[in-house]
């Protein structure tokens, strides 16, 4: 189990990094600036999640790993970008690969966000499991969109923090009332949490607003 947490973190990280980045070169920012929104979008999330569980410093600044691959997994993305975007200009391929690793970062921190939280010993919580696992996924994005100066995707459009409450729910619901094993109950939820967010973007789902 712990060495499935370890590759869904990394691959998390990674799928993060590269949406980050993909929103930062959209945005004309720098190397350093392309960069260092992969990395906040890809590790934002655990910090705020270690920071409200009392872990300090967060593993962010403990363990270089999860740097380092949200560091190369954005200069990749920056090295690559230039000839794909020529490539696609007409296409909507660049959105779709975007939303695609942003739902792949969001589908992993929620679960192991929960995880965490789960081996913190408050697995008797189940509203602050699924709170730090909505935090896990999102907190990271709402930084990043806050650094690009928009309003967060998180609060305006495709149930994003919906999706992550609701697969946590389906997570949590699997641990207690079944017998199914962890691994089963991370593949469900988190296909859970793919399938919702997919759902609304393509037939555009929102949650109401005032005006």
């Amino acid at each position: 189990m712990d060495h499935l947490i370890l590759i869904l973190e990394l691959f998390g990280t990674a799928a993060f990094s590269v949406s980050g980045a993909m929103a930062a070169i959209h945005r004309k920012l720098d190397l350093f600036g392309v960069i260092f929104c992969a990395c906040i979008t890809a590790l934002g999330g655990g910090v705020l999640r270690d920071m409200l569980l009392g872990i300090l410093p967060p593993k962010m600044f403990t363990n270089y790993l999860y740097l380092a691959v949200a560091g190369a997994a954005a200069l990749i993305t920056f090295l690559l970008a230039k000839p794909v975007i020529e490539a696609e200009k007409n296409s909507r391929s660049i959105f779709i690969a975007g939303f695609i690793f942003d739902t792949a970062g969001l589908c992993v921190f929620t679960i192991i966000g929960m995880n965490i939280a789960i081996s913190s010993g408050y697995f008797s919580n189940p509203f602050f499991v699924v709170f730090l696992g909505m935090t896990t996924g999102c907190g990271g994005g709402i930084l990043r969109d806050i650094l690009l100066r928009r309003i967060p995707l998180v609060f305006s459009k495709h149930v994003y923090a919906v999706a992550s409450i609701l697969g946590g729910i389906i997570y949590m619901l699997l641990l207690s009332l079944t017998s199914v094993s962890d691994t089963a109950a991370i593949a469900i939820s988190m296909g859970a949490i793919f399938l919702i967010r997919s759902l609304a973007a393509y037939f555009r789902w929102n949650l109401p607003k005032a005006v």
